[in-house]
């Protein structure tokens, strides 16, 4: 995914399958609402952008690429996850 495909997505906003959230302190959230799309027809959730659909990126450190990964292991039945970061200008 590159900057123009993830402005794409965020002019559309938020949807069935589309969540946002600004913070990575809203990885427990953003777990919920990938567990609910996993349960359903799944679905992409984008930390770093605001719920008004604004991107304001976030730093992810390892630790929080551990704490994500962690996460992601304990669902049951496991579940193939993909993460993707993108360097923003600024």
């Amino acid at each position: 995914m590159d900057l123009s495909e993830l402005e794409k997505i965020v002019t559309a906003g938020e949807s069935a399958t589309v969540e946002f959230k600004k913070p990575t302190v809203q990885l427990t959230r953003a777990g919920e609402t990938l567990c609910a799309f996993l349960n359903g027809q799944g679905g992409c959730v984008f930390i770093g952008v605001t719920p008004e659909g604004r991107i304001v990126g976030q730093q992810i450190t390892d630790s929080t690429l551990r704490e994500a990964a962690a996460m992601l292991a304990r669902f049951e039945p496991p579940a193939l996850v993909s993460q993707e970061r993108l360097r923003l200008p600024n």
